[in-house]
């Protein structure tokens, strides 16, 4: 069994009176080792830290605080693993500060993607090492650095905590992916809309996977459902190049066909009135394909999922008039199937998805 104890720290022992103090000035150095209990006596409070200072340091803290001791010595693990953020950083916040922390997190793999407001981001590795107390199987914290950008629509990481890996290993429906996080767009959110639309898939559909990323809607179409093909189709070349890779993973070289390059370019002189059903889950800018995409519709009907960042007060008619428009001017019959919310980007914004059916009149 497992001691309890570790011989492994350095701990700082002071009067309680300067307790706080030296426990701010620990988190602000970054030097406090979370998971192991505080000691305390009647008059003594002493704190387990990760190394032995630096006489830098010591004259430093010698400035903050009138008397204490550096030595090494054991501590007792914590009883309990945080099951929360909020509860991982119980103590080590200021309660102001809760207001503004953002709880959820994403997960790809064993690394946790997580947003820290710009009020926090002095604090990010606090936070990031909270993180990491919650769940063992969390080997790295990355911060996002923005929104979705550039063509590829990538977002941008840093690592604030743990390893320092940005290759994830992700697991979904049966299917398993390798994801280079911050290079290629992957949302795991959308996880129970691949699910969805691979119930739907009838015997013998020939699937475009427009903006594949690396490969998650056709890949899980090809294990859940009796689709023919799915062509996937990105421009991204180090997306791209993880999409070979996941397809050969998922030993689905004869159903899932990656083709790389740009929907606008290829879909004409490849793929026109070719496919039975179409999925569009750009990140932003999918509108700018709508055109594309009914260009490749099959003359006989094709099923078109379209997804679209729309604001949460009147979030459908204007994309779905963007449809009907669209329709009309390559001269198309079309129809709403479905419409709904898929998720909430923020108190503004929420992302939905409109299913409509096309076909040549």
């Amino acid at each position: 069994m497992e001691s309890k104890r570790n011989s492994a720290f350095f701990g700082i022992k002071t009067l309680k009176t300067n307790g706080e103090t030296l426990r701010r000035w620990l988190m602000q150095k970054e030097l406090l080792e979370f998971g192991f209990m505080v000691m305390r006596s009647a008059d003594f409070i002493t704190f387990p830290v990760k190394r032995k200072l630096t006489p830098a340091e010591t004259n430093e803290l010698k400035k903050k605080i009138q008397g204490f001791a550096i030595e090494k010595m054991s501590f007792t693990r914590g009883d309990k693993q945080p099951t929360s953020l909020k509860g991982a950083l119980k103590g080590k916040l200021p309660e102001k500060d809760f207001e503004e922390l953002v709880s959820s997190f994403d997960t790809l793999g064993n690394i946790a993607i997580i947003e820290i407001p710009k009020g926090l981001e002095k604090k990010e590795k606090i936070i990031g090492e909270a993180l990491l107390a919650t769940n063992k199987s969390i080997k790295t914290v990355c911060k996002k650095l923005g929104a979705h950008k550039g063509i590829y629509r990538a977002e941008p990481v840093k690592i604030i905590a743990g390893e320092r890996n940005l290759l994830a290993t992700y697991r979904e429906s049966g299917c398993v992916f390798k994801v280079p996080v911050g290079k290629a767009f992957f949302s795991p959110r959308l996880a129970t809309e691949r699910l969805r639309i691979a119930k739907q898939i009838k015997k013998g559909e020939v699937i475009g996977a427009f903006f594949a990323g690396v490969g998650p809607f056709p890949i899980v179409f090809a294990k859940k459902s009796e689709m023919e093909a799915a062509f996937a189709i990105e421009l991204n070349p180090i997306a791209a190049e993880f999409l070979d890779e996941n397809i050969l993973l998922n030993h689905l070289e004869e159903k899932v066909f990656p083709v790389h390059g740009d929907v606008k370019k290829i879909v004409p002189k490849k793929f026109k009135a070719f496919f039975h059903r179409i999925v569009m889950p750009l990140p932003k800018g999918a509108e700018n394909f709508l055109e594309s995409a009914m260009i490749a519709a099959h003359p006989k009907g094709c099923i078109i999922h379209f997804y679209a960042f729309v604001p949460t007060s009147d979030p459908y008619p204007a994309t779905i008039d963007l449809i009907k428009k669209t329709a009309k001017n390559l001269g198309l019959a079309m129809h709403v199937l479905n419409k709904k919310q898929v998720r909430t980007f923020s108190k503004e914004t929420m992302q939905i998805v409109v299913d409509f059916k096309v076909k040549a009149i």
